[in-house]
């Protein structure tokens, strides 16, 4: 197959954003998502690292978008941490992939951390199964916020920085400038140390108003994050590929 036909395939199968509507079939009052974006060499460079067919192309990658609890487990006073380590698995436990097609499958991957075990299999259980969404809808909808920011000034900007050191206020307001919004907190920034012992940039994660999801990246998406999970000193590393 030549490139031109499969980068037209893949396209294909994103959606524009404001075509493609979530609708939970169950458990559907949770107040926020977290939409989670990876920095592909700062993530693959600590923890367990990435596999060894981890495609470099991209920068910014794509690790999931995450409701928050509902209500009823909020109730019965589940916690938000013990929500964001179980997710799913309060109402069930699905070890299986998600039933899409194989092309929206390898646009996934393309972009997606390559870890040891699928994450693509750990977020459908964890965070997509028990609300009952239509994967394929699911899936697309990521991939279409995820090339919506990896376009924009703010998207640009993170790319532009690779291989620098960079400070924590910079970046935020190239975020708030980017999308025109004054709700600063929320883009948290995530950072961890490599094995050279340097605190780098490895996640971004953005909350997202539940209903918006439709209308993100514009402003009125976008709310401050309820809970304060930004790992990131005032100054890190933005990694490049080695």
């Amino acid at each position: 197959m030549k490139r031109a036909t499969v980068v037209f395939l893949v396209v294909a199968l994103v959606p524009a954003i404001a075509g493609a509507t979530l609708k939970p079939a169950a458990h559907g009052d949770f107040g926020h998502y977290t939409f989670a974006l990876t920095w592909q060499p700062g993530i693959c460079g600590t923890g367990g690292g990435c596999l060894r067919d981890q495609p470099h192309a991209p920068w910014i990658g794509l690790h999931g978008l995450w409701a928050s609890r509902p209500r009823a487990l909020i109730e019965s006073g589940v916690t938000d941490r013990e929500w964001w380590s179980r997710g799913c698995d309060y109402y069930r436990h699905d070890s299986s992939a998600p039933p899409i097609s194989s092309g929206l499958r390898r646009a996934l991957d393309a972009v997606m951390p390559h870890f040891r075990d699928s994450l693509l299999t750990h977020e459908y259980d964890k965070h997509v199964a028990c609300f009952g969404f239509n994967a394929t809808t699911f899936f697309s909808t990521e991939l279409a916020m995820r090339r919506a920011v990896v376009a924009s000034a703010f998207g640009r900007y993170l790319v532009s920085q690779a291989g620098r050191n960079v400070s924590h206020a910079a970046v935020s307001s190239q975020f708030v400038s980017a999308f025109s919004t004054d709700k600063r907190t929320s883009v948290q920034l995530r950072c961890e140390r490599n094995a050279a012992g340097q605190t780098v940039l490895t996640q971004f994660w953005i909350t997202i108003r539940t209903g918006e999801v439709d209308r993100f990246p514009s402003a009125s998406s976008l709310m401050n994050a309820l809970t304060d999970q930004d790992t990131c000193p005032p100054v890190f590393l933005v990694p490049a590929w080695r």
